[in-house]
């Protein structure tokens, strides 16, 4: 059974997302090789958005980019064996009351299935968010 969830890629449902609904990415496509997330946190959305830059670029990416003002990330990954690139952005939007919404999505350029890389990308930055609350 964790052989063939591993094959057969990545799917925003293999990952618990707090909020439902509108997003501020285009829709991921069929295939299964992206996912989009998005976690509710009772922090300030500038104390989010700094962690959630902080936390991807910590992951050596190709290419970051993040804009305070908007909450805004990108970011591009290259697969390391077949030079494959994966984008990802993230968002960071105001709930008020101390709380935000924190909004990523990873997908891949290119192929049908990503293997799980872009869920197992998506769970390596929420992981490190979750270190940096908890810290």
């Amino acid at each position: 059974m964790g052989v063939l969830f591993f094959l057969q890629g990545s799917q925003s449902s293999d990952i618990r997302s707090d909020i439902a609904g509108a997003r501020p990415f285009k829709p991921c496509p069929d295939s299964p090789n992206c996912l989009i997330v998005s976690r509710e946190y009772d922090l300030e959305p500038d104390i989010l958005f700094s962690m959630a830059a902080e936390s991807i670029n910590e992951m050596n990416p190709h290419e970051f980019s993040s804009d305070s003002q908007t909450f805004q990330i990108e970011a591009v990954f290259r697969i390391r064996v077949f030079g494959f690139l994966d984008d990802v952005e993230a968002a960071v939007e105001t709930v008020g009351n101390g709380k935000s919404i924190l909004h990523i999505r990873s997908a891949s350029r290119v192929g049908y299935s990503d293997l799980g890389v872009n869920r197992r990308r998506v769970n390596r930055i929420l992981n490190r968010i979750d270190q940096k609350v908890q810290n």
